[in-house]
């Protein structure tokens, strides 16, 4: 019998010795990566809901109707922007032309008005729902934008900082009910860069890690075609905080594939490209 060193693994089968190991079959098709992505990130679909359900409440609370006499109708949303959301909701039932219209003072375009204040596409919320109910409208629309400014946080809390999933929706519920999301909801075409934010970081830290600028193109784009006035400030913000995200990032973190160059490619579409598309847009 020959003598074997205590160190050395046989294996059972000889024939399988030279073979690599055979590893799970990997669930293969779109549907099953969907299914699997979306089953481990359930949970933030709370950071839409909670937020909205809070906003809700403190509306239910404030007598907003139907649970009371008041509206959402303050300041220049009672002025100005309610009056320019039933024109939409005219111009897209096909009651009236956005070429030119006579219901703006001694008539005029409406593509300008359109521009700075109604291209969010929440604003179509108002075609779902007969003139007489343009408040409620509203109101639907302020909601579903709080919810959305906590979904998009906590997509980037996932993506980024891998908190418990319980950090991860209070962070979302305390960004979507900030000061300036709740003040600021009468001027409801600012909110949708605060929506898009999160997903601008994300699409910046995604520029800076892996080379990946789409993310970074849509949202930024969005924003700014969203509303232009906010979207400049957007653009800047976008710079600087390639810049924080770049130089506070170790080497190897900051560039884990090792490309030739990395921040001068990098910089050139995470600086460039927002000032470049607020320009075309």
């Amino acid at each position: 019998m020959n003598n074997v060193p205590n160190d050395t693994i046989i294996p059972e089968n000889p024939k399988s010795a030279d073979k690599p190991p055979v590893l799970l079959a990997p669930q293969t098709g779109r549907r099953a990566f969907w299914k699997s992505a979306l089953g481990e990130r359930r949970y933030l679909g709370l950071c839409f809901l909670i937020p909205a359900l809070i906003m809700w409440l403190i509306y239910i609370c404030l007598q907003t109707f139907p649970f009371g006499e008041e509206s959402v109708l303050v300041l220049d949303l009672n002025g100005q922007y309610v009056y320019f959301f039933e024109g939409l909701r005219d111009i897209l039932t096909g009651k009236s032309s956005p070429i030119y219209s006579f219901s703006r003072a001694l008539g005029g375009e409406f593509f300008g008005i359109f521009a700075y204040y109604l291209s969010s596409p929440f604003s179509f919320i108002v075609t779902l729902f007969p003139k007489s109910m343009i408040t409620e409208a509203l109101l639907l629309m302020f909601l579903l934008k709080v919810g959305s400014c906590g979904l998009t946080f906590g997509i980037y809390i996932e993506a980024t900082r891998k908190r418990s999933k319980t950090a991860t929706v209070m962070f979302s519920c305390m960004y979507a009910l900030c000061a300036y999301a709740v003040v600021m909801q009468h001027n409801t075409m600012w909110i949708d860069n605060l929506i898009l934010l999160p997903l601008v970081m994300l699409g910046i830290e995604n520029l800076i890690k892996y080379g990946k600028f789409k993310l970074y193109v849509i949202s930024l784009t969005m924003a700014i075609f969203s509303n232009f006035y906010i979207g400049y400030m957007m653009c800047i913000f976008s710079a600087a905080y390639f810049l924080y995200a770049y130089f506070s990032r170790d080497p190897e973190e900051r560039n884990p594939l090792k490309r030739r160059f990395h921040f001068a490619k990098t910089a050139r579409q995470g600086i460039d490209l927002p000032g470049g598309l607020h320009c075309i847009l």
